[in-house]
């Protein structure tokens, strides 16, 4: 099983499918971020963990913001994506204006926010300089950005979290998919989350990318889309030969337990195996199987 380690460096990223006005960065196992240049503006979608993950970003990107607005679109408020906004605020590095959906800033103004935050500051020195900052401009659900060459337009994607959103991007036809797709499959928490997750897979979906950007897995293509809505078609069709559902909720569920539905035996599907992906993929599994059973037990 693979062990996650806080990353200290950020990789630029380079790929023939990927137009090279997106950025694409990569902080170790963690997370990926993006800066997409357009002609009116530099934006950045997400920020990474850290501020000093996030201020390599910046430095990398530093010649592209000449005659540029700086932008910064946070898609959901999950720490490992909003940990260096504060590198954007006006006494930051880069001072811009950065953007969310309204769930996003309230999540992040929330005293549970800030609670984690306290914990992770008290656990590891790397997140002693973080402070929550949420964004300035905020939207309902939907929000386009014209750049005069490329346009971003922001969707409502929610499954992952309820305020995620993710980033359609016309003239490459490139989906920024935030976590709302993942490699090798994406996360769900309860079986009411189930139909909200792949509504919004089936929704990217619908846009026929030609390039999928996750900010996990590492992925470009398209068929990540099909491959996260198949997954849970595996699932449920694994877990729907079982006598009684609800019964195997009241039950842990171990490692291989329920057979041709373990960890392993998903991973297997991919191509993948449980030493070659991050090791809390083990514990989306088990979210995954948790909310099949739910969902197939009527219990949401």
């Amino acid at each position: 099983m693979v062990s996650p380690r806080p990353p200290t460096h950020v990789q630029q990223l380079r790929h023939p499918e990927v137009d090279p006005r997106i950025r694409w960065f990569r902080a170790g196992e963690e997370v990926d971020t993006f800066a997409v240049v357009t002609a009116r503006f530099l934006i950045f979608v997400d920020t990474m963990a850290t501020p000093a993950l996030m201020r390599q970003v910046i430095e990398a990107v530093r010649p592209d913001v000449a005659g540029r607005t700086v932008l910064v679109l946070n898609t959901h408020a999950d720490w490992d994506h909003v940990y260096g906004n504060r590198l954007f605020a006006p006494e930051g590095d880069l001072p811009g204006l950065l953007i969310g959906s309204e769930a996003t800033r309230d999540r992040l103004r929330s005293a549970p926010a800030l609670d984690r935050l306290r914990q992770q500051q008290a656990q590891d020195a790397r997140f002693a300089d973080v402070t929550l900052v949420a964004p300035d401009l905020t939207f309902p659900e939907r929000l386009t950005l014209h750049g005069g060459d490329l346009t971003l337009d922001v969707l409502p994607t929610p499954g992952h979290t309820p305020d995620h959103v993710s980033i359609w991007i016309p003239e490459l036809s490139t989906v920024l998919a935030g976590d709302a797709a993942e490699h090798p499959f994406p996360q769900v928490r309860g079986g009411a989350q189930l139909a909200v997750t792949r509504a919004s897979l089936e929704r990217l979906q619908a846009l026929q990318p030609r390039v999928v950007l996750p900010c996990h897995g590492g992925t470009t293509t398209p068929e990540l889309l099909t491959r996260n809505l198949e997954h849970f078609e595996f699932l449920r069709a694994q877990l729907g030969q079982l006598s009684s559902p609800a019964d195997w909720l009241r039950r842990p569920l171990e490692a291989g337990e329920l057979t041709g539905a373990s960890y392993s035996q998903a991973l297997a599907r991919l191509g993948e195996r449980p030493g070659s992906v991050p090791a809390f993929y083990q514990d989306f599994h088990t979210d995954a199987l948790h909310a099949t059973l739910e969902d197939l037990a009527g219990l949401h």
